[in-house]
Order: C-alpha cells, then sequence, then structure tokens
C-alpha cells in the first residue's frame, strides 16, 4: 500500500513540529540571546475599566526597570508630562494633572510607552469610562 510511508513521514512531521519549540522553552535555543524585559505599569488610579464623573488627575505606578528618560503619557490624546517620584522599592510613582477635567460622557484611553533600562520597548494602554 502507497499510503503506508506518506502517513509515517506526516506523522514523524508533526512529531517533530510540535515538540520543537518545547525543546527551546527548557533552554534549548541560542545561549547568546540577551533576555529582554518590558517595563511593567499597574496600581492605576482611577483604576482600569472603571466609571467616574469626571478626570482630573491620573496615577499609575512603573516598575523600576523603567528609562524614565523614554516615557510618554497620554490621556485622551493630550500628551502629559507626568510627576514621577521614586518609591522605597524602586518602582517609579507617576501622577499627572490634566490642563482641564474631562467631563464629556464616554471612553477615555490612557496610554504609556516606555522603554526598560534594558533597551525593551513596552506599550500599557488602559480604559476609563466617564458617565454622569
Amino acid at each position: 500500500m502507497r499510503l503506508k510511508p506518506f502517513l509515517l513521514t506526516g506523522m514523524a512531521l508533526a512529531a517533530a513540529l510540535f515538540n520543537a519549540p518545547e525543546a527551546f522553552a527548557y533552554g534549548g535555543g541560542s545561549s547568546s540571546s540577551k533576555r529582554c524585559s518590558e517595563p511593567k505599569f499597574y496600581d492605576e488610579v482611577p483604576a482600569k475599566d472603571s466609571v467616574v464623573k469626571s478626570l482630573a488627575e491620573v496615577a499609575i505606578v512603573a516598575s523600576d526597570d523603567t528609562d524614565m528618560s523614554t516615557l510618554e503619557l497620554d490621556v485622551d490624546g493630550q500628551k502629559l508630562k507626568p510627576e514621577m517620584t521614586q518609591q522605597r522599592s524602586g518602582a517609579w510613582l507617576l501622577r499627572a494633572k490634566l490642563p482641564q477635567a474631562l467631563t464629556r460622557v464616554g471612553k477615555v484611553r490612557i496610554a504609556l510607552v516606555a522603554k526598560s533600562n534594558n533597551g525593551c520597548s513596552g506599550y500599557y494602554p488602559y480604559f476609563l469610562e466617564i458617565r454622569p
């Protein structure tokens, strides 16, 4: 029967493809590759996906490996320069006041962009909703 060699070849190929990623996950990949860790952002105030009546100020924490010279903060299309305070843990507390409070009903996008100290880019968008 001619199908048997094709079937065996297909099964061997499938087994090789499914097992290859696992080998790299356990250190089988290149040892010369540089580890990349993106900056992390957390503890948003107001909280991510929350509903507020207006928005006049935002605060968020950036991980200690964030290169603060690369940080960009955008609130509903407005670029803001946050006040940056380093905490005991090394993380950064970022606070920014808007020139004028947002009261327009609807979604508000807040986005942060920065690089880590080892040069890896990070992007963190989140949304709030303004309702009366």
